[in-house]
């Protein structure tokens, strides 16, 4: 069988041979992974030179010193080879919009629905990203509004050494019932990534955290904050993948003063484009006073449409 080289979008090159492929997705027989499935997008498929490389998923520096020379371009008398530029790694923008309901459980507060909106839209290039997403849900049971919440996150991410992660989120949110209104939250913070792989990553690490909100009683007031933060992403098959986040900020010293945040999310692909979403979210404000209950769960049912 004939060996073939894949070049992942992260630099890793894997040795093998191609099973099938479709318009987006490689099916690649690894020799050191086995079979697995990874998106055409920043990948490239070539031969593998036929001396000393069956065996090598990564060829050494010496081989990587003797390569073959390009071929010398036309115009130039001495012959000598010159190497074209390598084309630039790509960029990829994600939009995406979800439209659907959430099942809510809050306070005093159970057993409510509601109808939620997000929208996020990202900008990925190799090793960082930058991207905002928002999220509005707003509900009514008996003429009563049981729902009013708004999120806002403006987060850039930056691989350094393809092993930790420089991480800063700028947040802006409200929940009117809750009477926590216009907080807004600058979060910085470093990251170990501990798994990086074509189909799952996991990154956990520390940070800090400035608040400021307007709360119960029109008490104004900052807060410095520690952090401990955590990122997963799993793409179990090629039409399903598994998101989860997670952060515990804390007030240093006075343990019993914190916040913690956690979402995740199932989302399956109908087509290239439509996917169905089961969210689950947990929040529990320990911080700052508030009405109607510290604790937040949400299930959230949605369709979306990614672009």
């Amino acid at each position: 069988m004939l060996l073939q080289k894949l070049e992942l979008p992260d630099g890793e090159t894997l040795i093998g041979s191609l099973v099938s492929e479709d318009e987006t997705t490689y099916v690649f027989l690894s020799q050191s992974l086995g079979e697995v499935k990874v998106k055409k997008d920043g990948a490239h498929l070539g031969p593998v030179a036929p001396a000393g490389t069956e065996m090598a998923e990564h060829p050494p520096a010496w081989a990587q010193a003797h390569a073959a020379p390009s071929a010398p371009v036309a115009g130039n008398a001495s012959g000598a080879a010159k190497a074209l530029p390598a084309a630039p790694p790509p960029i990829k923008w994600k939009r995406s919009f979800e439209a659907g309901y959430s099942y809510q459980a809050n306070g005093n507060q159970v057993f409510v629905t509601s109808t939620y909106l997000r929208t996020e839209i990202v900008r990925e290039a190799p090793g960082s990203s930058i991207g905002f997403q928002g999220r509005y849900v707003f509900g009514e049971q008996n003429s009563q509004r049981n729902t009013d919440k708004l999120d806002t996150d403006l987060k850039f991410n930056f691989d350094y050494e393809n092993r930790v992660m420089l991480r800063n989120d700028f947040m802006y949110s409200y929940d009117r019932l809750k009477q926590l209104s216009n907080e807004f939250e600058e979060n910085v913070g470093l990251n170990l990534i501990l798994f990086k792989k074509p189909h799952f990553r996991y990154s956990i690490g520390p940070g800090v955290a400035v608040q400021y909100a307007e709360t119960v009683g029109d008490l104004n007031s900052y807060k410095m904050l520690g952090d401990i933060s955590q990122d997963l992403s799993w793409q179990i098959s090629e039409r399903v993948t598994f998101n989860n986040t997670a952060s515990y900020l804390y007030v240093p010293g006075i343990w019993a003063d914190y916040r913690l945040r956690a979402a995740s999310a199932l989302i399956g692909k109908i087509s290239a484009h439509a996917t169905i979403n089961v969210r689950y979210e947990y929040e529990f404000e320990a911080i700052r006073p508030v009405a109607n209950g510290r604790s937040d769960n949400r299930v959230f049912t949605t369709l979306g449409y990614t672009f």
